[in-house]
């Protein structure tokens, strides 16, 4: 009797249980569970990251460029206390391509709404809930053609007078102290408008122009974790919610 090489060869080979392939497909599962979650949040920041960096540009180029093109001494000319936020951010829009203008009669339009921002942790709060530190303003506001925004808001004194309410432990208002401020101009880069988090420090960067003519950002450190370190750091909460 002869056996058949090939018939003898497959009678050999073993196959995979059902245990065996179930036990496979478990860890996989819990291997794509645990990294799944942290190539999202690592990707989520590297769009975060590009985006701060290339509105950081877009903004700064777009002052220089303003001031080179009206043979400015310095970026006051644009941001002169004798205009409004509405001017300020309309003439800095002509050197922006394919920018819109909010203008404070532009409330009801879906990309000039005011919205919320909240502070890099949640620090800030009233009456025993997290409160809102800042906020988009509709008038000064320049929308762009990628959906970023630039919010002007121009003040009309500088240097000046700032009232800055202390409070206690719980939010309650306990002091208000008299500070000079040499800041002629707040403004704002959201990179992705009015979705979230709009948070300092994440999505959200605020500068300064001051008096001396230059223009800073109000928390470096948090500018510089994307800028120099390609990091965005920031703790998600809620307005409104109970204050831990």
């Amino acid at each position: 009797m002869r056996y058949n090489s090939n018939m003898k060869n497959y009678s050999l080979v073993k196959g995979f249980t059902l245990a065996e392939v179930l036990i496979t497909i478990g860890i996989i599962g819990v291997v794509a569970a645990l990294t799944i979650p942290t190539l999202i949040k690592n990707y989520q920041e590297k769009v975060m990251v590009s985006k701060v960096k290339q509105a950081h540009s877009q903004l700064m180029n777009a002052i220089q460029l303003y001031v080179a093109q009206n043979n400015c001494q310095n970026i006051l000319c644009l941001f002169d206390t004798k205009k409004t936020s509405d001017e300020v951010a309309a003439e800095l829009a002509t050197v922006i391509r394919k920018a819109q203008v909010c203008t404070s009669a532009d409330a009801s339009k879906k990309y000039c709404k005011y919205y919320s921002l909240k502070n890099n942790k949640p620090t800030y709060k009233v009456d025993g809930v997290y409160a809102a530190s800042d906020g988009m303003t509709t008038a000064g506001r320049i929308y762009l053609p990628n959906g970023m925004i630039f919010g002007i808001r121009q003040r009309s004194e500088c240097p000046s007078i700032d009232v800055s309410i202390i409070r206690d432990e719980n939010g309650y208002e306990i002091n208000r102290v008299e500070t000079v401020k040499s800041t002629c101009a707040y403004v704002y880069i959201d990179i992705n408008n009015i979705q979230g988090p709009n948070q300092f420090g994440a999505d959200v960067h605020r500068y300064d122009v001051k008096l001396t003519g230059k223009i800073e950002p109000y928390y470096k450190d948090l500018l510089n974790n994307a800028l120099l370190y390609n990091k965005i750091e920031y703790t998600p909460y809620n307005i409104g919610d109970p204050v831990e």
